[in-house]
């Protein structure tokens, strides 16, 4: 498996502050095309196309690639069809982070930022774990949960939790609910909670 730093190969930000008129559009125009408006409800990963994301386009997080991405080492490595990322090693958008429009305050705590949808396009370089950490860094006041847990993606969030805080059981699970001062409502993690 080849080993990306991240750090060197890849920008993090909200798509319009990425993208300027100056910019090759390609990457963006394929993520546009084949995420955004995936109209394919054969697609078993079409989780967000059919155009929802549309009107909140513009703040949607994106990891995206430079040049110096090494798309050949990947292409043999991975288990990847690399075909989408032809148009584009420019800016090619990696991942995604898509935020609720709403953030939490709770008394003592730092605000909470929780995650609509996120999702990496190329498997096993930890992209979401990266994404969020970076976005935890932007806004160092933060903290970025999940909103809701589906079964799908219960699998990787156990696993973040117990490698960011040492969730290994439902009570722990429970514990962590409990000390973030979480309501009903203000999280959806039953699937979760049912994984433990």
């Amino acid at each position: 498996m080849v080993s990306v730093n991240l750090d060197k190969v890849t920008e993090f930000g909200k798509i319009k502050d990425i993208w300027t008129d100056d910019d090759d559009q390609s990457g963006l125009l394929e993520f546009v095309n084949n995420v955004v408006m995936n109209m394919n409800m054969f697609d078993e990963k079409n989780n967000n196309g059919y155009g929802i994301m549309l009107p909140s386009l513009s703040d949607i997080y994106v990891l995206v690639s430079t040049p110096d991405f090494p798309f050949d080492q990947i292409k043999n490595t991975h288990n990847t069809s690399m075909e989408k990322f032809s148009l584009s090693n420019k800016q090619f958008v990696l991942g995604y982070i898509w935020l609720c429009p709403w953030k939490l305050k709770k008394e003592n705590y730092a605000p909470y930022h929780f995650i609509k949808f996120i999702d990496s396009r190329i498997s096993g370089l930890n992209i979401a774990k990266y994404m969020i950490d970076k976005y935890e860094e932007c806004d160092e006041e933060c903290v970025l949960f999940p909103y809701e847990i589906d079964s799908k993606a219960c699998g990787y969030w156990k696993k973040y939790l117990h490698k960011s805080y040492d969730i290994k059981s439902k009570n722990d699970l429970q514990k962590m609910i409990t000390d973030f001062d979480f309501k009903t409502g203000d999280i959806k993690w039953d699937s979760l909670n049912e994984l433990f």
